[in-house]
């Protein structure tokens, strides 16, 4: 049985965008505040997140936009190898079969009639 490691964190463009150093340091502090402290300062540190999120919306960061594309095709491809980071190795071979056949169908179309 192929065990999954839970515990990794690999930062998405989004999470770059919504997090930064202080919530990193607030959110370093939870585990030592009292029991009683711990759910109300991490729900304030999740607002501070939310905040972040909303606020990128106002005026769109370059990263945020940076994987649109115009053809549907490519950017479906993108985002499979996008979401292979984060991905069991079953799920990757997953992934692969997929983008191969997404390969032979393509190719399929670029060739004139």
């Amino acid at each position: 049985m192929e065990q999954e490691n839970n515990n990794e964190f690999t930062p998405t463009a989004f999470d770059l965008e919504t997090q930064n150093r202080n919530i990193q340091i607030l959110k370093t502090v939870i585990p030592y505040l009292s029991p009683s402290r711990q759910k109300n300062f991490a729900v304030m540190v999740k607002f501070l997140e939310l905040r972040n999120a909303v606020s990128i919306f106002e005026s769109p960061p370059a990263s945020m936009s940076i994987c649109s594309s115009d053809d549907p095709g490519e950017r479906n491809i993108a985002l499979l190898n996008d979401l292979k980071k984060f991905c069991t190795p079953a799920q990757q071979e997953s992934i692969d079969m997929l983008l191969g056949a997404f390969s032979m169908f393509s190719f399929g179309d670029t060739n004139p009639i």
